[in-house]
């Protein structure tokens, strides 16, 4: 099936990934937590693409403190969506789960509500072949619950991986060659674990003059993510004795972030 829109990755601050969904019949686009204005309007004005829509993950400065000014100085901006509940700079307007709307005339956007980074976190279905994850899930791993509870985790990564197995998945920040070393490390006998540290080593990143590593897919990310894994035996051996799957997110990010004070 032809894909009705491209999406564009743009690099930004140290880590960070904004993106610019272009509908192809229309040349109008979204852009996806635009922090750096000038960067995003730069790839728009490179591919021709005229901004209407900014679609923001959450409110975290690093993705969401470019959406006033950049709302300011592009007058054809219509709209900018943020999480519900989330306080997102400049929102025109509040989404929850399940609500849609279109970028330019083909360009399907439904919504995916994900609370636990943020109380409003929310990801981006775009076009039934691409999620935007902000957050909530990088390649081989997920984001800080931070206020958040195991239980939402848990329930936002079921959402986003029930989505087809081609579907494309564009997270917020390249962090996929340290979150496959703790995926190694969580399941020390999986080859393909190493297989994939070693690919993303090798890619590099985008903002040090890198291929960088997205996008990932599901498939993917079930195969890889240890986060998307937790009722996998190894990542269940890992936890130790549990039979709650929250509780095994928990322990899975618990494992991480001990893990990542001594490594």
């Amino acid at each position: 099936m032809l894909s009705n829109c491209t999406v564009i990755p743009v690099p930004a601050l140290q880590d960070n990934y904004m993106y610019l969904i272009i509908d192809n019949e229309t040349k109008q686009a979204a852009v996806v937590d635009p922090v750096d204005t000038d960067a995003i309007q730069k790839a728009a004005a490179d591919n021709s693409a005229v901004i209407t829509t900014i679609l923001t993950t959450h409110n975290h400065w690093d993705h969401s403190s470019g959406n006033i000014k950049l709302h300011k100085a592009v007058s054809s901006i219509e709209r900018v969506y943020g999480g519900m509940g989330d306080n997102v700079p400049g929102a025109t307007h509040e989404v929850g789960d399940g609500d849609s709307f279109t970028i330019g005339e083909k360009t399907s956007v439904k919504v995916l509500f994900t609370p636990c980074h943020t109380p409003g976190h929310v990801c981006y279905h775009v076009d039934d072949a691409h999620v935007f994850t902000g957050d909530t899930m990088f390649i081989s791993g997920c984001g800080n619950f931070n206020t958040g509870t195991p239980l939402q985790m848990t329930e936002a990564f079921d959402k986003i991986l029930s989505l087809p197995d081609h579907t494309k998945v564009w997270v917020g920040h390249e962090y996929t060659a340290k979150n496959c070393a703790f995926a190694c490390f969580c399941e020390p006998n999986n080859e393909n674990l190493k297989k994939r540290h070693e690919w993303a080593k090798g890619m590099g990143s985008m903002h040090t003059g890198g291929q960088g590593t997205i996008p990932s897919t599901i498939a993917e990310e079930k195969a890889h993510n240890p986060f998307a894994r937790i009722d996998h035996p190894d990542v269940m051996q890992f936890c130790g004795p549990c039979d709650d799957r929250h509780e095994r997110m928990r322990l899975v990010r618990k494992g991480k972030d001990d893990w990542g004070r001594r490594s």
